[in-house]
């Protein structure tokens, strides 16, 4: 298996844990609690099949935290995003 099917096969699984992630680090930030945080970050997930790639994530979050005064730049919600992602990537293709 070369990495570029690696990458293919394994895509979908890192955006769903990506994202899993955002939501809960956002929905920290937006105070909410444990029991409501499972369907924060189910919105969160379900969010980003609305368009290709990130931004409908991104904008979500910004929105989200934005609506209770938390001044989150789409510019640093995108650069958790990609934190998240690279710290994903690095766990999928971790060998023993």
């Amino acid at each position: 298996m070369t990495t570029c099917d690696l990458e293919m096969a394994t895509r979908g699984q890192v955006n769903a844990r990506r994202n899993y992630l955002m939501g809960l680090w956002a929905g920290r930030k937006l105070g909410i609690g444990d029991s409501d945080l499972p369907g924060y970050v189910h919105e969160v997930m379900q969010s980003d099949f609305q368009e290709p790639g990130p931004g409908d994530v991104v904008r979500k979050v910004s929105r989200d935290l934005a609506s209770i005064d938390k001044r989150i730049s789409e510019e640093e919600v995108l650069r958790q995003l990609k934190l998240m992602e690279k710290s994903v990537r690095s766990e999928l293709l971790a060998t023993d």
